[in-house]
């Protein structure tokens, strides 16, 4: 971990509500339990969708792409979805360069290694173990796009959110997947910086947040809350982390995660941006939509 993480980490723990920001969660054991969950958790319906989604346009999808192609795979994780793409691509074309980004070195090299195992010299592999926004800054890819032909591939939630049971089961399951997920970090925490948080002392919940308007997505908040008052100590960090009973530890910083989009909030949000549609295609839980810059 970088000191700029730990700063970040610093200042989630000293802010009130307490928050660990969600990237700490994706270490290797934390970004295995990810993956565990998205394939193995029967309540998580994004996941399912969005390779049923993927499956079913990706003749669409490689029509988008020129020869010697650079595939960018933002949040690798083991690249299971990814794979359907690059099969695809080499279907068509002799050889593809794939660029998985990951903020878990680790995982991502046991990933990396994989992906070569599988494709041999038809894929180029360069791994980059960073988070989005320097790795972009790295690539050069999409934030200064140049060329008409670079496009951008994204899926999103459009759950309606009238479903709200469905949508706060797919995140804090029966099963008790997205419980260890989430417990990871503190975990983490913990072994990495000196914690002594004792996590029987909490209850994890979590919300569905509605936005309504066509600015504004609708997102989840995940949290665990004191069962009574206790202290802990992240002796690492220098730092002594108070609760009252109720009070909340977030797994994210403000403003949620696993946004929910309407399609109208989604072609709301690429016309501010100036980017615009390509192709657009849904199913009943997900948007894929191909993006590039007007």
């Amino acid at each position: 971990m970088n000191d700029q993480m730990k700063v970040e980490l610093q200042k989630g723990l000293k802010s009130r509500p307490v928050y660990i920001p969600a990237w700490y969660r994706y270490d290797e054991e934390g970004s295995r339990l990810n993956d565990v969950c998205l394939e193995q958790c029967t309540w998580y319906y994004f996941h399912r969708f969005e390779v049923k989604l993927l499956t079913d346009v990706l003749n669409e999808i490689n029509d988008c792409v020129k020869e010697s192609s650079m595939l960018v795979d933002l949040g690798s994780g083991n690249a299971y979805k990814t794979r359907l793409i690059i099969d695809q691509l080499l279907s068509t074309h002799e050889r593809v360069t794939y660029v998985p980004v990951d903020i878990s070195q680790d995982y991502l090299n046991k990933t990396a290694e994989g992906i070569k195992a599988i494709y041999g010299n038809k894929l180029d592999v360069k791994p980059i173990g960073e988070e989005y926004i320097t790795a972009l800054k790295d690539i050069r890819f999409f934030i200064s796009i140049k060329q008409d032909d670079d496009k951008l591939l994204v899926t999103l939630d459009i759950t309606d959110t009238f479903q709200k049971q469905t949508i706060e089961l797919a995140y804090l399951d029966p099963e008790g997947y997205n419980e260890q997920f989430d417990l990871s970090s503190i975990r983490r925490l913990n072994r990495e910086m000196g914690g002594n948080i004792d996590i029987s002392n909490f209850e994890i919940k979590n919300e569905l947040v509605v936005k309504s308007s066509d600015s504004q997505c609708s997102y989840i908040n995940v949290w665990m809350e004191a069962r009574h008052n206790c202290v802990f100590d992240i002796s690492k960090l220098d730092l002594t982390v108070k609760f009252e009973k109720g009070d909340k530890l977030y797994f994210h910083e403000e403003g949620g995660i696993s946004c929910k989009y309407t399609i109208e909030q989604i072609r709301h949000l690429l016309n501010k941006a100036s980017l615009g549609i390509l192709d657009f295609w849904v199913n009943e839980h997900v948007a894929a939509v191909v993006i590039s810059r007007k």
